[in-house]
């Protein structure tokens, strides 16, 4: 056996920057050897392939190490599992993957051969509760060099919580660049592993309607479409076309700003008008790990926060504070995440989807990334590098027009409320759908 490699040591900082956060795998495992090796798969069984795929790109036949402390990490759905329970899952999900062959095509002189070979050839779980696995020296062509590949954010994959969903997501992947993929209705029943008792109704309800739903953070503009035989009598479904806006080849699947890349999935599911408004509650449910009903919840609350802020989030306020943006968990919230948020809201209104009270939430998260500007230009009024607020997007020149006028010890008046408010209006009012007197549910439609 070649050199023993530990792939990481997770308390190690410096091994840590080593750890693959991206998928990525062979198209020709994706599309003809995992639909059919997969079957009766759960979504604990999907997450582990993803995870270990992550890491044994590129490894050759190496003995790969992976913690399981970082695998339960990942597995977002799982958590509440017991160590015991979930290293016993694990250990028959690796016994599963022992029994993985693929064939393999080789040319011998004038003569072809055909050969049929077990993936991975050995795991074990050790003591210190790290997963070991190898791959079989004939099978490290799907996982070394690879010409053509799909790649994907691990942490989005093992975000979802169907098999279906995860399948479709990996699939789909693959086709990111195009923005579209069909599929007959015998190739979706064999590449999701539908059971056979599902008649189309069955589909609809339990794969596609809730599928949508997952899927929409991640697939922009993500759309369902049923395909029917032309020149028959009735309605025969003949399979189903996915569309999405296209990615760009160099778009990263990892690497942005976390609270960046929470309002852009947000922004996906709420802008998706082929979600209706029920849907796009549950999706931004199914996205956090809500129990369905918990964001129609608390926006029918009064509308209590804004969408783009995690009702759920460890920085929620306690009760007895004293300030507006509190209420929202703002302060545990750095200037780049305020600025992201507020960046997404500027979308919104020059598109007409922001209503009265959306306005109210923006004037708050304005002010709160007003306070942080004016406390770390405080800070550093006397360094050498004083913080000066930057220039980024267009809302961001409001605050800096109030710290232009205002001196630093004056930031906490009470006049700052008035003036954000005032220059939202002057800025962004324009831009407001007509106040409506609709319940609240309706509100959050963004079609």
């Amino acid at each position: 056996m070649s050199e023993e490699i530990k792939i990481i040591d997770f308390e190690d900082e410096e091994q840590n920057k080593k750890m693959s956060t991206v998928v990525k795998m062979d198209n020709d495992l994706l599309s003809n050897g995992f639909p059919a090796f997969s079957k009766k798969w759960t979504p604990f069984d999907i997450d582990w392939w993803n995870i270990i795929d992550s890491q044994i790109i590129d490894q050759k036949d190496n003995l790969i190490k992976v913690p399981i402390s970082k695998v339960k990490e990942l597995m977002y759905f799982r958590k509440h599992m017991s160590n015991d329970e979930f290293i016993k899952k694990s250990n028959e999900t690796l016994r599963k993957f022992l029994t993985i062959q693929a064939s393999i095509e080789k040319d011998e002189g004038d003569k072809k051969m055909y050969m049929n070979v077990n993936i991975f050839n050995q795991s074990y779980i050790d003591t210190d509760y790290n997963a070991w696995i190898r791959v079989s020296p004939p099978a490290t062509k799907y996982f070394n060099n690879l010409s053509q590949w799909t790649r994907f954010a691990l942490e989005q994959a093992t975000r979802l919580h169907t098999s279906y969903s995860k399948k479709l997501f990996m699939y789909l992947k693959q086709w990111r660049t195009v923005g579209v993929k069909s599929f007959t209705l015998d190739e979706f029943r064999k590449a999701l592993d539908v059971p056979k008792s599902y008649r189309p109704g069955s589909i609809d309800q339990k794969i596609l309607n809730p599928t949508a739903e997952y899927l929409a953070p991640y697939f922009m503009k993500f759309k369902i479409t049923k395909n029917y035989a032309k020149g028959v009598r009735g309605r025969k479904l003949i399979g189903y076309t996915f569309s999405f806006k296209p990615e760009s080849k160099t778009q990263k699947d990892v690497g942005y700003n976390k609270r960046l890349e929470e309002t852009t999935h947000l922004y996906s599911i709420m802008t998706n008008t082929y979600l209706n408004t029920e849907q796009k509650f549950r999706a931004v449910d199914r996205y956090r790990g809500l129990k369905l009903g918990t964001t129609k919840k608390y926006y029918e609350s009064a509308h209590p926060q804004t969408i783009f802020l995690d009702p759920e989030s460890v920085h929620r306020a306690k009760r007895g504070v004293t300030h507006r943006s509190d209420l929202y968990g703002l302060s545990g919230y750095k200037i780049a995440d305020l600025e992201a948020i507020i960046f997404t809201y500027e979308d919104l209104l020059k598109n007409g989807k922001l209503k009265e009270w959306d306005l109210q939430d923006l004037a708050i998260i304005e002010r709160a990334c007003f306070d942080k500007q004016i406390k770390l230009a405080e800070k550093t009024e006397h360094s050498d590098k004083p913080y000066i607020p930057q220039r980024k997007i267009l809302i961001n020149p409001l605050v800096v027009q109030l710290i232009d006028s205002h001196r630093l010890n004056e930031y906490k008046s009470e006049s700052i409320d008035l003036e954000i408010n005032r220059l939202i209006r002057d800025n962004f009012g324009k831009y407001k759908q007509r106040e409506d007197r609709r319940p609240y549910e309706l509100k959050f439609d963004f079609d």
